[in-house]
């Protein structure tokens, strides 16, 4: 039996590109190992993730950990304290939108820092593309840090979508960020569960976010 080649290697291509679509990830700053153009090459021992855009978890199930991929990049893009990133998502699904999060870490995810929640209305709508301003604290120390996005979805399965983008910040040498952790939902049997809320009048877990945990990192000066 012989096979066309040129086919075969179109479709690869078009499968790819409709496994990255799937649901949503984030595109910038780039997502480990996202597979989307001018995103750094995944560092030595890992591979481009082609499902990229899929959940980490359900209520039920724990498919990967919060980053999705645990080995930062070796390439970071830089950000200045009090910066605003206008992050981008690539979007196959929205599912209603949702609750998004954003936080910092200095310490490669052991800890951290909210710096930005929106409730219900992330995502909402969304098709294609999507993009969101993003501060980064004007206080943040400079160092490497990992830039964490975390979604629940409003419709559908009870699941957790989660990308990270490794970054340095410029700012001052040394101090403290203060704020909560992250609600860390729908990660599993024994976490908190967000239901589905399609309506405006549903209960939808936001009396969760209001219960984080305060925290407060440490850098020190060089």
């Amino acid at each position: 039996m012989m096979f066309n080649t040129t086919f075969l290697a179109a479709a690869m291509v078009a499968f790819s590109a409709l496994t990255v679509q799937a649901h949503v990830g984030l595109s910038y700053p780039c997502g480990r190992y996202q597979p989307a153009a001018g995103c750094p090459a995944p560092p030595p021992g890992q591979s481009i993730d082609y499902d990229v855009n899929a959940p980490i978890s359900t209520s039920d199930s724990i498919n990967a950990p919060l980053c999705k991929h645990t080995v930062p990049y070796t390439t970071r893009t830089t950000f200045k304290a009090g910066q605003t990133i206008q992050t981008k998502y690539s979007v196959g699904a929205s599912h209603g939108g949702g609750h998004c999060q954003w936080a910092l870490s200095y310490d490669n995810g052991k800890s951290w820092v909210v710096v930005k929640t929106m409730i219900r209305d992330c995502l909402r709508g969304a098709q294609g593309s999507y993009s969101v301003p993003v501060q980064i604290p004007a206080n943040a120390p400079s160092g490497k840090a990992t830039f964490m996005w975390l979604w629940n979805n409003a419709i559908g399965n009870r699941e957790l979508y989660s990308n990270c983008a490794d970054i340095v910040i410029q700012g001052k040498n040394g101090g403290q960020l203060k704020g909560v952790a992250p609600l860390i939902a729908n990660h599993g049997k024994g976490s908190p569960i967000i239901p589905e809320f399609p309506l405006t009048t549903q209960s939808d877990g936001s009396d969760l976010f209001a219960k984080r945990k305060p925290i407060t990192i440490t850098v020190k000066a060089t």
